[in-house]
């Protein structure tokens, strides 16, 4: 963390493994940036078994002034690898960039700037441009309206902001992440959540990054990655207890998590064609709340799925046109 006799405002903190075709290029959009305040870069190369270590040790040999390394010796895991970046950070903010993705000018200035005027934001993040995997810039971008939010908003839209665009405060001790990460499939979104229970949120509407689709962990071999279904349900699970005590906002999170245990079971169907997976994750969502005509469309698809099969994976690849 930060102290009164350390210059470094930001520490980026970078998480790669098996990068080799992007990390330069997100690298290069993070040496290039012009502050008015120091700051480094801390990254994790978690024993890459291409060419992403050689090329980050070229970075380091460029920049010793900027580039703080953490070269594990074996395989650590994202989750392990992200708290080991974060705990190395000296800091008063941490931004989170995955070695896949790019900053774009200015980023690092106005994200301080905002955490600056706004003490009670513990978050800040931003629109990105978004690409595909071989770089491809796709049409839609990834937005939301500019101003600051609580955690009730960001439940209300589950998330809003790509990982690689948020920069947080600097004040969370080793307890805070090991609990975190004593659940090995921990996600992005259960750090978000517990960030958010005790301050505030700035989005900036504004594309000040670049997040790539399709290198990530979204589908792994054109399946649905399993662990964001346990993530979306360990979240929404933890929202009931949060909102407990609040009927009306409790009310309106059984409807959220309704909706989001829908999109799992779309996403089944897209990426999987598994019959059951969808119909389990159907059930969820009528178990937690009534929705409406979207929920009783897909009650009638488990009784005949392939034909809805068909007719999702046909809207899907429609909508991304």
């Amino acid at each position: 963390m930060n102290s009164s006799d350390n210059p470094i405002q930001v520490s980026v903190c970078v998480v790669t493994y098996n990068q080799e075709n992007y990390i330069i290029e997100c690298l290069d959009s993070l040496v290039s940036q012009h502050t008015n305040f120091k700051f480094e870069i801390v990254i994790g190369e978690d024993a890459s078994t291409d060419n992403t270590r050689a090329i980050v040790q070229r970075y380091v040999e460029k920049y010793p002034d900027l580039m703080v390394p953490i070269f594990h010796e074996k395989n650590v895991g994202a989750g392990e690898n992200v708290k080991q970046v974060y705990e190395k950070a000296r800091g008063k903010y941490i931004a989170h960039v995955d070695g896949d993705d790019m900053a774009l000018p200015n980023k690092l200035q106005k994200q301080f700037d905002i955490l600056e005027a706004n003490p009670d934001c513990n978050l800040c993040s931003h629109d990105v441009k978004q690409i595909e995997a071989d770089g491809k810039l796709r049409r839609k971008i990834w937005t939301y309206p500019d101003g600051k939010y609580d955690l009730f908003d960001f439940y209300k839209k589950l998330p809003f902001f790509a990982h690689s665009s948020k920069m947080f405060v600097n004040k969370y001790n080793s307890e805070f992440w090991d609990k975190i990460f004593h659940n090995p499939y921990a996600l992005d979104i259960d750090i978000h959540v517990a960030q958010l229970e005790d301050g505030h949120i700035y989005h900036i509407g504004e594309a000040l990054g670049v997040y790539r689709i399709g290198s990530g962990m979204s589908a792994q071999d054109a399946k649905f990655n399993e662990l964001l279904p346990l993530a979306s349900e360990r979240v929404f699970e933890k929202g009931l207890v949060l909102f407990k005590e609040d009927k009306e906002k409790l009310a309106t999170i059984r409807d959220l998590y309704a909706l989001a245990m829908l999109q799992c079971a779309y996403s089944y169907a897209i990426y999987d064609r598994d019959s059951q997976l969808f119909n389990l994750y159907v059930n969820k969502s009528i178990q937690q709340s009534s929705i409406g005509i979207k929920q009783k469309i897909f009650k009638v698809a488990t009784f005949c799925p392939s034909i809805f099969f068909r007719l999702f994976l046909l809207r899907s690849k429609i909508r991304q046109l």
